[in-house]
């Protein structure tokens, strides 16, 4: 197969996984909602807990499936096959170096599991980390996105969120 075909192959590769994974986001984002309606209908306290954990899950499953469908359309050309074997190889020295410069981006997904699982704040709730204060925008693979009062967004590393005093404003008051 020469490399026309090959580029040819890979951009409907591309298309074929890139609906893919907007297609399974829009899927899981419809039951997701669906399924949180019917929840805070019983009870909201247990909608919000699920919507925090919900949204993060999206997140990877989402984060999974692109790099699935990245590898596959690079698979494609045999000079990638050939990196693979050769990575696959060297595993083990590659695994401890990347260890050791990622840990501060890995502690974050740790950390934003963590978060998800125990939920010390949630989508919502008003929080104070260190000096922060602010409402959860958002609770992403490696921070946590807090709105102030002045409407200025502050983006906290999740492993600050789960190794830092944090003060949630909003346990005992209504959760919803």
């Amino acid at each position: 197969m020469d490399s026309s075909s090959r580029a040819v192959q890979a951009i409907v590769l591309a298309c074929v996984w890139l609906v893919v994974v907007l297609g399974l986001r829009f899927t899981l984002r419809h039951a997701f909602a669906r399924y949180e309606r019917r929840l805070a209908e019983r009870d909201s306290l247990v909608a919000a807990r699920r919507r925090t954990t919900f949204s993060f899950l999206l997140r990877i499953v989402i984060a999974l499936v692109v790099l699935i469908g990245v590898w596959s359309v690079l698979s494609v050309f045999p000079v990638t096959q050939e990196v693979a074997s050769a990575f696959l190889a060297s595993g083990a020295v590659l695994a401890l170096v990347a260890g050791v410069s990622l840990s501060t981006p890995l502690g974050n997904l740790g950390s934003g599991v963590l978060l998800a699982f125990t939920q010390p704040a949630r989508l919502g709730d008003r929080i104070t980390v260190g000096e922060h204060t602010g409402v959860v925008a958002a609770i992403t693979l490696s921070y946590t996105e807090l709105v102030t009062d002045e409407g200025t967004h502050v983006f906290v590393p999740n492993t600050s969120m789960v190794s830092t005093a944090l003060v949630n404003r909003s346990v005992g008051a209504h959760r919803g």
